[in-house]
This record gives C-alpha cells, structure tokens and sequence, in this order.
C-alpha cells in the first residue's frame, strides 16, 4: 500500500530500433529472427536494430543491417514511425527505404534464415508488430 508522498513507479528504457526495406521489384528482404532473441524469436523481421548511445541514426541502421546481414546499403527516407511497449522498454521503431549496394548476403547468429517475399507473403508470416502494422497501412 502507498502512503501519503510515495508514488510507485515502474522504471521504463526508451529505445529507437531502425529497420531497413530493402526491396527487389516487388518482393522485400526479410530476415528470421533466431529462437533465442529476447524479443519475438522466431518471428520474420526486416533487418536492423536499435541505436547505440551517441550514434547517428542512419549510421546505426547501416552498421546493424551489415552486422546481421553483411550487405551494404544506401538509405534514402524514413517511411513509417510505430511504438510499443516491449518487456520493460518502451521501443519507437523507424522504417527507411533503402537501396542495395552489395549483394553478398550472409546472416548473423541473430538470425537463421532469410526470405526474398512479396508483402502479400510477409502477411502470411509470422512476424513483428511493427511489420504488420507498416504493410496493413502504409504499403500500397
């Protein structure tokens, strides 16, 4: 029970994770995320991941999409902003269009397989919130 001046509070992080549409024609790059992420294993993903303190936005989603995939990329625009809370993290996640610049994928331990699909595939996937909710609303 609270007594007079106590306020409990629960102690959240903010976190920015920064993913990456990488395109060919009409299909996307997807990545699976491995059994033992913290946050949704085994779900269908676009690559990149969340900043590091002090990091520049587009440099950070350069640096994850290389670590997890060894391609090299030119982002354009962010597309989409989605927000949710995660375990104890309250996590915005930025979507940019990017372009392919090398083509010589190989994946991380952070994921198991890949996928070259079409959103109407994606959909059918099991993957992350953000994910579904960017192709449901702002891919035509």
């Amino acid at each position: 029970m609270e007594t007079a001046g106590e306020m409990k509070m629960d102690k959240y992080y903010f976190m920015v994770a920064q993913k990456a549409e990488i395109k060919n024609g009409e299909r996307f790059l997807v990545v699976k995320r491995a059994p033992n992420a913290h946050t949704y294993p085994n779900h269908w993903d676009f690559p990149g991941g969340r900043l590091e303190q002090g990091e520049a936005p587009k440099e950070g989603l350069k640096r994850e999409v290389k670590e997890e995939t060894n391609l090299d990329i030119k982002i354009n625009k962010p597309k989409f902003l989605f927000s949710e809370k995660l375990n104890v993290n309250h996590v915005v996640f930025v979507v940019y269009a990017c372009n392919l610049i090398s083509k010589d994928l190989r994946l991380s331990h952070e994921h198991t397989d890949y996928k070259w699909v079409t959103k109407e595939e994606i959909l059918e996937l099991e993957t992350e919130n953000f994910l579904r909710e960017y192709l449901t609303k702002e891919v035509k």
